[in-house]
């Protein structure tokens, strides 16, 4: 079919498009580039909390976090936290706060079509709140328009309650890992949440 300069003209736009947003992807850390949704979750008709992107100043909190929810143990360390937020751009953390005090946050991994949940965790006083489906549904809506093919993470066999969760948005079971947890060499469930692609876009001839 012979194109109008309309429609050529189209097309060199709709190209000109993709490789800036190829380009963007391929420089700009997720932190940087990601949007929250909804910065705000409602607990009540009078409490919210806060949600942000993570920054270094965030470090503490997300530690804080982990002690309370780990027994005073912090599985993922300062250095590993700070080198996740300040140097790997495939990596980034949401942090909830209640007022000035952290209560819960979920870390990710975006790599290639992959999301891969690596840690989320919240606070025991702000647990059965929501909290973590406001957290999982964010994570699943970044990744939508990522373009990624699916979402990841693993659990403990033993969290029960987590896998239900998971399995109610999405997640699948995909195979046990054995001895996952370097602490206690527990199995670990992997799941994943299958993806629909974007909707690829049509170009319009004038």
């Amino acid at each position: 079919m012979n194109k109008g300069a309309g429609g050529l003209k189209n097309f060199k736009e709709w190209i000109s498009e993709r490789v800036a947003k190829s380009m963007t992807k391929s420089f700009l850390p997720m932190s940087t580039r990601v949007k929250l949704h909804q910065p705000f979750y409602g607990l009540s008709d009078e409490q919210f909390l806060k949600a942000k992107i993570a920054d270094e100043r965030d470090v503490d909190g997300i530690l804080q976090i982990e002690r309370l929810c780990y027994n005073g143990q912090t599985p993922w360390n300062r250095t590993a936290i700070l080198h996740e937020i300040r140097y790997n751009k495939n990596a980034f953390y949401i942090v909830m706060y209640d007022d000035d005090e952290p209560v819960a946050f979920v870390g990710a991994w975006f790599v290639t079509h992959e999301a891969h949940i690596t840690n989320i965790a919240t606070i025991p006083a702000y647990e059965k709140k929501g909290i973590a489906t406001y957290l999982l549904k964010e994570i699943i809506r970044i990744a939508q328009e990522e373009d990624i093919a699916k979402v990841t993470l693993e659990v403990r066999m033993s969290n029960h309650t987590a896998q239900s969760l998971y399995r109610t948005l999405g997640f699948e079971d995909v195979r046990v890992k054995k001895g996952y947890y370097a602490r206690d060499h527990e199995d670990a469930l992997e799941m994943s949440h299958p993806l629909e692609k974007a909707a690829e876009e049509t170009i319009y001839e004038e």
